[in-house]
């Protein structure tokens, strides 16, 4: 084992006490080391499994699934994936796998891997029923095709309508009626939404080079995928970049994730609260993760001219953000009239079809200049 595999691995002594299946692996998977709980998991001496690679004891009818998902941790992409195991004896048994993925100048040199049994009926039931292997399979085909395109959103200064920014969007091929927000849902259930909600920040990092100096995108991404070292290797810079926080999890530990955020903030990054006033976290992020931005839910900005309850509570929100040093997006607008309210209780940024529907790059850069 060469010294850096030395100092990336668990200590045996420690990882030996551990009930998981400790592991790590070269990038093509094959096992550099295994902890003592593999003779209890697979009935295998931890010296039978190094060497060997871990594809080759997985049951055929999950290789695919786990190799799309394999193929994101070469981009340094962490997951948690079911599927079956093959024990000394013969045997199938089902586990789960959770990676944690070791770079080095943005390259991926190793893969640990803490693995368990999966000892609940129910939750076997549910991951081999039709819905779960149909949007695994769904999913998993975007994955290895890559086949989200991206469309951008402006968002606008109110009073001056200069742009400042656009954010990024996903769109998914197929069926239509299945909304992003359904297709990053049901990837978490499976286990693969660090995976596609990376793939789509790669996808909008591309858009950076072509965007004028002036002008910022935001990406949407859930805390674990801003907390992984390959969300900090996809921008070249990040000086120009706002992390818009959806809430597909919580976050477990503020002080971890605000560790682990901050040297996209020390290179000029910014944190965004998304649809504030629609989560159950959104007062926490503020309190907790001080954001440069919060964006206005859309359930707040629609017809805020008519809707008294909505117009003083983005206008309280306005008083606590200048009074804190926040800046204020509005989601949604769609009307002249809602545009006029937002202005009045002093929002000074905002985006929705009102100004333009989302569209490709080339498209919102066009409506620019």
């Amino acid at each position: 084992m060469t010294a850096h595999q030395q100092n990336a691995a668990p200590a045996p002594e420690i990882a030996d006490l551990l009930g998981d299946m400790i592991s790590a692996h070269a990038p093509d998977a094959t096992y550099r080391y295994a902890s003592a709980a593999s003779k209890e998991l697979l009935g295998y001496e931890p010296s039978e499994l190094v060497g060997t690679g871990a594809f080759e004891h997985m049951h055929p009818d999950d290789l695919e699934k786990v190799s799309v998902v394999h193929q994101s941790t070469l981009a340094g992409v962490p997951y948690t994936v079911a599927y079956r195991l093959r024990r000394k004896t013969g045997d199938w048994i089902w586990v789960e796998t959770t990676t944690r993925v070791v770079m080095e100048e943005g390259e991926t040199v190793e893969i640990l891997c803490s693995t368990r049994p999966i000892e609940s009926r129910q939750t076997i039931e549910q991951i081999t029923s039709d819905e779960h292997v149909h949007w695994t399979e769904r999913i998993g085909g975007v994955l290895r095709d890559e086949s989200i395109e991206m469309v951008f959103q402006p968002v606008l200064e109110l009073e001056s309508g200069r742009v400042r920014a656009v954010e990024a969007l996903s769109r998914f091929p197929g069926d239509a009626s299945l909304t992003p927000d359904r297709w990053f849902s049901q990837a978490w259930e499976v286990g693969v939404g660090v995976p596609l909600e990376m793939l789509a920040i790669r996808k909008a990092a591309e858009a950076i080079p072509k965007l004028p100096d002036d002008i910022g995108i935001s990406v949407n991404a859930s805390p674990p995928t801003v907390a992984s070292d390959a969300f900090r290797h996809s921008f070249e810079s990040a000086d120009r970049v706002t992390v818009e926080l959806t809430e597909h999890l919580q976050i477990s530990d503020y002080r971890s994730f605000a560790g682990a955020i901050q040297p996209m903030r020390d290179a000029g990054g910014q944190i965004a609260i998304d649809d504030f006033g629609a989560g159950y976290a959104s007062l926490r992020h503020i309190l907790r993760l001080r954001p440069e931005w919060i964006k206005l839910d859309i359930s707040l900005t629609e017809r805020i001219d008519e809707n008294p309850i909505a117009y003083s509570l983005a206008s309280a929100l306005a008083s606590f953000a200048k009074e804190v040093g926040l800046n204020l997006i509005a989601e949604g607008i769609e009307t002249e009239e809602e545009l006029e309210a937002l202005v009045d209780v002093g929002f000074h940024y905002g985006q929705g079809f009102y100004f333009g529907v989302p569209a490709p790059l080339d498209e919102v850069l066009a409506g620019i200049s």
